[in-house]
């Protein structure tokens, strides 16, 4: 994909571009373009849209009024994220695979073997653990009356699992009398979560400790409401703590915050990655960070690509911590067109590589 970007939004008021997309219910969306040369078509290719799931959208009105939003369909807004509306979950107490342990009476279910698929369940009061490589949880809803784990998730992946997928699913860890602390929990390599709706955790939504190695794809979600346990709390949107990440892509995510305590994406201990494409709205210290090996950008092998976000910091303390930032002394940390959509200020390098986004798990 190629696209051009100007360099501050006077730029962008002096030659505006109108465009238009359809919705996801198919109505006629204009759009003003706030950098030249970016289509809807090429965003189209990035943005998640064309395999949402069918289900009402959570939050169609989140940017209205704002100076300036993103031209391509937004989850959570333009399109709706977590399980297919037509979904007939099933009762988790019917999984007969000599794969996955199922106790009835404590309502918890185990995976222990590999490339096991678990396709349209209401998990609800159930926890969940795998221990192998390649679990895949889709078309499913989660909540968190019934944690489990190390740290109380709702999801917990083991130092033996790897390459756990999470797909189209709601996962709440508080309402109805959850007390899940992580959402989603990996302490092993690999890790995906895509199309789904993540909301309500004590402390983080997503966390990753344990073994190195492996990529963290977070994209296409809407994640609402870290950090929510009280005065004590210290959440995260994603906390990286001990392992070193191969890869971490944070894409095309809506995340909102309204109180809590809690700090956004924060992507330390990755040899390289990108956050790109997402909205960043709510009561956050920082909505990023990123490191490299021993949670300092210097030992970034590669580069860190953090472009095309759209952010709310007006109750926050800013975008991006100030270890690193726009012009920052990281050689492989890359700044480019992430905007204010309050004021419309553009913060990017003064003289930045043009990154470009990219899927991971397509």
């Amino acid at each position: 994909m190629t696209a051009r970007y100007i360099g501050s939004f006077l730029g962008a008021v002096l030659a505006p571009l109108i465009v238009s997309t359809l919705d996801a219910g198919g109505a006629s969306v204009v759009r003003k373009a706030d950098n030249v040369g970016q289509t809807v078509a090429e965003y189209a290719l990035d943005d998640g849209s064309p395999k949402a799931p069918i289900c009402t959208v959570q939050h169609p009105h989140l940017l209205n009024g704002y100076r300036i939003r993103p031209q391509w369909n937004v989850a959570g807004v333009d399109y709706c994220v977590g399980y297919p509306a037509k979904t007939l979950l099933k009762d988790p107490a019917t999984i007969s695979l000599a794969e996955v342990s199922v106790d009835v009476a404590n309502r918890s279910i185990t995976v222990t073997g590999d490339d096991v698929t678990l396709d349209g369940y209401d998990f609800s009061g159930w926890s969940f653990v795998t221990t192998a490589a390649n679990t895949s949880l889709i078309n499913s809803n989660f909540n968190g009356t019934n944690p489990g784990g190390p740290q109380s998730s709702v999801i917990s992946g083991a130092p033996s699992s790897s390459n756990l997928y999470v797909g189209y699913s709601t996962i709440d860890g508080l309402t109805g009398g959850g007390h899940a602390e992580f959402l989603v929990e990996m302490e092993g390599p690999g890790l995906t979560i895509e199309y789904s709706w993540l909301k309500n955790s004590n402390s983080d939504i997503i966390g990753r400790h344990g073994r190195d190695g492996g990529d963290i794809t977070i994209q296409y979600n809407l994640l609402q409401q870290a950090g929510m346990g009280g005065p004590k709390t210290h959440g995260d949107y994603l906390q990286v703590y001990g392992p070193t990440v191969n890869a971490t892509n944070i894409l095309y995510n809506t995340a909102i915050q309204q109180g809590g305590i809690t700090q956004g994406f924060i992507a330390d201990n990755t040899d390289s990655g990108e956050l790109a494409g997402n909205i960043l709205i709510g009561t956050v210290s920082y909505w990023m960070s990123a490191s490299g090996p021993g949670t300092d950008p210097a030992n970034l092998s590669g580069p860190f690509n953090t472009h095309d976000n759209y952010f709310d910091v007006t109750r926050a303390f800013g975008f991006n911590y100030p270890a690193i930032g726009p012009n920052d002394r990281y050689p492989k940390t890359v700044f480019t067109h992430n905007v204010n959509m309050v004021t419309g200020r553009i913060e990017q390098d003064s003289a930045g590589a043009k990154a470009t986004p990219s899927r991971s798990h397509p």
